[in-house]
């Protein structure tokens, strides 16, 4: 397996900074971590999982799909050679899984585009980031097991790298690595991962939560509780990886002339699944609340939540995030209890 040593490491991503639009770990001056344009001033290393996962390289926030322009509508694809350093395996498992989504009845195209185009580098994880992963539950860490070009596994002063795709070795072309023998990497990788798992424990009540919902023995008051507390700001399904809801807008220029783009959602929002009758089917928060968990923890596609548990990935941002505490781990509590 090869090894390349930590000393070395803004150097080389200084080399695939050349030929690609580089997402790396960049520390902001709150001292808040963020994936940003790779800048050897803001660069480091030293970082627990960003606020928000890297999903917005491949599903922009708000992106331009049509410009109309003299009553022709001409479609946007964009798309440039990127690469993403430093993904957890959470956020890796996101992409996968958000991936799957987007491409399993019709292909979407913006982000089939973009995703196809970029490079991703996973810094697997030597232990929890914080208080709420749960990672090794969802079966989406503390290491990447699909998906990757390449990960690296931080052993001290060098990084283990194991290739997970042809992308990935053209990336080490021309690289100065060290070789160490299999057998050896094996072991240290093994040694890595134990260690990394007795920081991660089980949440059981995960699990556990799964079964009631599946058996319908959830009681109403739990999402009535929940959906007293929720203020809908939609935050949790915007830091989510997987979360993909969407709205198209239209907006006109000038006679002839304008855009159609599309902009995140929430399925958390009274007017998202509001019917052209006036009708709303979740009208109250409680109901939308239910609907967002079962999502995640019941009614998902397997072909969509790839080798995962569920379409929770376990990265436990809702829970860091929610401003009233109403995050994937705290409703699991609440279902098993």
């Amino acid at each position: 397996m090869k090894t390349l040593a930590k000393k070395d490491i803004n150097k080389i991503l200084g080399i695939w900074a050349q030929k690609h639009a580089l997402l790396a770990p960049a520390k902001m001056d709150n001292g808040d971590c963020i994936f940003g344009a790779f800048d050897e001033k803001t660069f480091t290393l030293d970082y627990k999982k960003p606020p928000l996962s890297p999903k917005s390289f491949f599903f922009p926030q708000a992106e331009i799909i049509f410009r109309v322009e003299n009553n022709k509508y001409n479609e946007v694809v964009a798309a440039k050679k990127g690469l993403i350093f430093g993904l957890r395996s959470c956020d890796m498992m996101g992409i996968r899984q958000a991936s799957s989504f987007m491409s399993r009845d019709n292909e979407d195209i913006y982000y089939k585009a973009r995703q196809s185009s970029a490079a991703t580098v996973v810094m697997a994880c030597p232990h929890a980031q914080n208080e709420t992963c749960f990672c090794t539950t969802t079966l989406s860490g503390p290491v990447a097991q699909k998906g990757f070009d390449l990960q690296l596994y931080d052993t001290g002063d060098v990084f283990l790298v194991e290739v997970g795709s042809p992308r990935g070795e053209e990336l080490l072309a021309g690289i100065p690595l060290a070789e160490m023998e299999e057998a050896k990497a094996k072991l240290k990788i093994d040694e890595f991962i134990k260690k990394a798992r007795l920081t991660i424990p089980e949440v059981k009540s995960v699990a556990s939560a799964m079964d009631k919902l599946k058996d319908k023995k959830v009681a109403e008051k739990v999402w009535d509780d929940f959906g007293a507390k929720c203020i809908t700001c939609g935050g949790c399904a915007f830091v989510c990886p997987t979360c993909t809801c969407f709205n198209v807008y239209d907006h006109q220029n000038s006679p002839g002339n304008g855009l159609r783009l599309r902009a995140w959602d929430a399925c958390l929002y009274g007017g998202f699944t509001r019917e052209a009758s006036g009708h709303n089917p979740r009208v109250s928060q409680a109901l939308r609340l239910k609907r967002r968990h079962e999502h995640k923890l019941l009614d998902y596609n397997k072909t969509d939540i790839q080798d995962g548990l569920c379409g929770c990935v376990g990265c436990g941002r809702c829970s860091d995030y929610c401003p009233v505490h109403i995050g994937t781990l705290e409703v699991v509590k609440a279902i098993a209890g």
